[in-house]
C-alpha cells in the first residue's frame, strides 16, 4: 500500500512538472466581431494601443461578448438581417455574456445600447 501511494505522489509530481513545460492548444472562435461606438471618441492625447470597451467572438451558434470596461447597464440586440430573427440579451458592468444564436446563414447585426453610448458590429455567416 506504502509503495502505491509513494508511486502516484511521484507520479502526480513528475507530471505537475511535466505542466509547467506543457504548452495547452489555444481554442480559437469561428469569428472575431469588431464592435466599436457608433461616435468615436476623439482622442486628446496621441493614439496609443487600447483594449476595446467591449470585444465579441462567435462559435459554435453562439455570440460572446466581453465588457472591458464599465458601461452600466448595457441592452444588445442581436439581428440576422436576412431573415429577419432577433435575439436580445443584456449585461452589467466588466463581464462577459453569452447570446445563443441560430446559426443560419446571413448578415447578422450587433447593437449595444448603453446609457451613454451606443456600439455596432456587424458579422456574415
Amino acid at each position: 500500500m506504502k509503495k502505491t501511494f509513494l508511486l502516484l505522489c511521484f507520479a502526480f509530481m513528475s507530471l505537475s512538472n511535466a505542466g509547467a513545460q506543457m504548452v495547452l492548444p489555444t481554442i480559437y472562435p469561428d469569428l472575431v466581431i469588431s464592435i466599436k461606438p457608433t461616435k468615436p471618441k476623439v482622442p486628446i492625447t496621441p493614439v496609443s494601443i487600447v483594449q476595446p470597451d467591449i470585444e465579441a467572438c462567435y462559435s459554435n451558434e453562439m455570440l460572446t461578448l466581453i465588457f472591458n470596461s464599465d458601461l452600466g447597464d448595457a441592452d444588445i440586440v442581436v439581428t440576422n438581417l436576412t431573415t429577419g430573427d432577433i435575439w436580445s440579451g443584456s449585461a452589467s458592468g466588466i463581464c462577459s455574456t453569452t447570446i445563443p444564436l441560430s446559426g443560419d446563414e446571413g448578415y447578422y447585426q450587433v447593437v449595444i445600447y448603453t446609457q451613454n453610448e451606443e456600439y455596432f458590429g456587424e458579422f456574415s455567416l
